[in-house]
This record gives C-alpha cells, structure tokens and sequence, in this order.
C-alpha cells in the first residue's frame, strides 16, 4: 500500500506540467530513478529510465499532440520491468505500447483541463484574480490526479502480480523479440535526434567525438561533456562562424 501510494505521489509529480516537475520527475531517466527508489533498486531504476529516455531523444510535443506518452513510458516502462524482472532492453520494449496506452490519458488530460481557460475567463470578467490563481495552482494537478495518479496507484497495488503472469505466459520468441527490438530502439531515438540537430558544419566535430569514444574505449559521458563544452568555448572565442563585417 505505501508503495503504490508513493507511485502515486511520483504520478502527480511526473504529470504536473512546469519546468521543475519536468526535469526532477518527467523524463524517464528521473522516473525510472525514483521508481527504482521506492521499489529498493535505485541503481537499476535509472538503468532502466536511462535506456528508456534514449529511444525518445528525439520526441516532441507539438501543440500537445504525442507520438508516445513520455511520463508512462518511464514511470510505468521502469515499474514493470522491476516488477517483472525483466533486463534493460527488454524493459525498452515494453515501455513503448506503455507509452503508447499512456497516450490515452494524455488526450483525457487535455480534454478535462480546457474546462479551466473557459472558467477563468468568467473569474477575469469579474476581476476575481485570486480566483484565477487557485485555478492556476490546482486546476491542473486535480486533473492530473483523476486521470494518472489513480490509474497509476491501481497498476501499482493490484498490478504486479499480473504483471509477472502476463511476463511468465509470453513464450521465449516474443521475450527475444522484445530484446531486440528494446536493442533497436534507442539508435531510433539516437537517430530522430540526429534528424533534428543534424548540420554539415558541425558533422566533423562528431565524427571526432564518435572516433575518439570508439578507439579509446572511455565511456565516461560526463568526460566528453565537459570536452565538448571547452571545445565549443573555445571555438566561439576564435570566432568559429562568426558574421564578417558588413563593408560600407
């Protein structure tokens, strides 16, 4: 019961929209740490959360609409791999149809939120601003806890048992489907990023940061970004790209 109810708690978190919430409990690496806290494996957690959070490197919320529901791809992708004793690529596989049903509630929370604006024009029409406020404050989170922290405390209480049945009755092609499709994924993330952030002007810079983690062996991530930052540093102080000066 404490355990779902803190799954429930991390929901409200993890759904509430702001910068805070997004960056401390939306993106899967923070979900799947926090979710592997409450369940006594924060270590494997974030293992789990950080694969996760890989496949979905290039994912974006344009004027609301989702691809793939991040906040359960995570919270719940990292529940039920912990749950079900499930390796990290497998985990990966199964957080995408998470993220897929997750989508479901993210349409019911847009959905149930738009009554707000239209009650705040009615409190704007009679000055009431403190009114607007409460709404600012609530309104959003009351939504989030009817249509995610509930399901969540739910899964979380009555799920894990079954859970393990549904993992168990999957025969061994579908577990090894899984694992290699959990493999695939996150150069699928690696590459809708690449999509985005891709430019011939700096296509050398990685393929040096590619040649140099592969023929060193360093996988120190932390070390290539702080190279990455001096060496960006330095570039703009040498004038790297900079505009030449209009001639009068």
């Amino acid at each position: 019961m404490v355990q779902a109810l803190l799954m429930a708690l991390l929901a409200l978190f993890n759904g509430t929209q702001g910068p805070t919430f997004w960056y401390f409990f939306r993106e899967p690496v923070m979900a799947g740490f926090w979710v592997g806290l409450i369940y006594g494996d924060p270590v494997m957690g974030t293992m789990i959360g950080a694969t996760i959070n890989v496949s979905y490197l290039g994912w974006i919320s344009a004027g609301g609409a989702n691809a793939s529901d991040l906040y359960w791809a995570g919270l719940l992708g990292t529940f039920v791999a912990i749950q079900g004793g499930m390796d990290i690529q497998q985990a990966v596989a199964f957080a995408v149809p998470v993220g897929l049903l997750g989508n479901y509630m993210h349409v019911a929370y847009m959905t149930i939120a738009s009554i707000w604006p239209v009650r705040m024009d009615k409190l704007a029409e009679k000055g009431n601003w403190k009114g607007i406020r409460r709404l600012q404050l609530l309104g959003g989170p009351s939504v989030v806890v009817l249509v995610r922290c509930i399901p969540v405390f739910v899964i979380a209480y009555f799920g894990s048992e079954y859970i393990q049945i549904l993992i168990d009755s999957l025969p061994t092609w579908a577990m090894n489907g899984l694992s290699a499709t959990g493999k695939l994924l996150p150069a699928l993330g690696m590459s809708m990023l690449m999509k985005f952030m891709w430019k011939k002007e700096l296509a050398i810079f990685f393929v040096l940061g590619f040649t140099v983690a592969a023929y060193s062996g360093m996988t120190d991530l932390l070390l290539y970004a702080i190279l990455g930052t001096v060496l960006a540093v330095v570039l703009l102080k040498l004038g790297f790209q900079a505009k030449p000066k209009e001639v009068e």
